[in-house]
């Protein structure tokens, strides 16, 4: 299960400036959406979104309307929602944030990665582009292809998403 916060991202954030403004919530639900599609046209519908994060459907129908707005899901009432291609790159570059860090606590701490999952939800809004790559150098590059869901696997948007994450990433700062 994934935490929900309110509190405001960085602008340092791996995401930018732009998008500095969106809550923890926002990428808490992206995620979640991300997460729990299914079939084809990989639409999440309330219920299950519900569940992964242990909120009541009714929260999860009104930051489906506020994800619409921002035009990151195709919204339909009754049905659930489908990420667009800005939110499946969001999802990508928050779930490979996720895995970094996941991937760094675990190996640099020497714990399990079901212990440390959870630890990585709460710190990954806070991590800087800049401390991504360096924690990137050090591990190397997690997989980050879409999630199989029954029905239908990762959409062509997210393939080619997959390339743009990986090209968007900072190059390792160095000392």
């Amino acid at each position: 299960m994934i935490s929900v916060a309110t509190r405001r991202c960085t602008p340092s954030s791996q995401l930018g400036a732009d998008e500095a403004a969106r809550s923890e919530a926002v990428e808490v639900y992206v995620r979640a959406v991300f997460h729990t599609a299914r079939g084809p046209r990989r639409v999440a519908a309330t219920t299950p979104v519900a569940a992964f994060l242990g909120v009541t459907p009714t929260s999860v129908s009104g930051m489906f309307k506020k994800l619409s707005r921002l035009e990151l899901v195709t919204y339909v009432p009754y049905q659930g929602v489908s990420l667009t291609p800005e939110g499946e790159r969001l999802a990508l570059r928050l779930t490979r944030r996720h895995r970094l860090l996941v991937s760094f606590l675990a190996e640099t701490l020497d714990v399990s990665v079901d212990r440390i999952s959870a630890e990585a939800d709460r710190l990954g809004p806070h991590v800087s582009a800049e401390l991504e790559a360096l924690i990137a150098a050090r591990v190397g590059e997690p997989a980050l292809e879409a999630p199989s869901a029954a029905g239908g696997g990762p959409s062509a948007e997210a393939a080619s998403s997959v390339e743009k994450v990986r090209s968007d990433t900072p190059p390792t700062p160095t000392d």
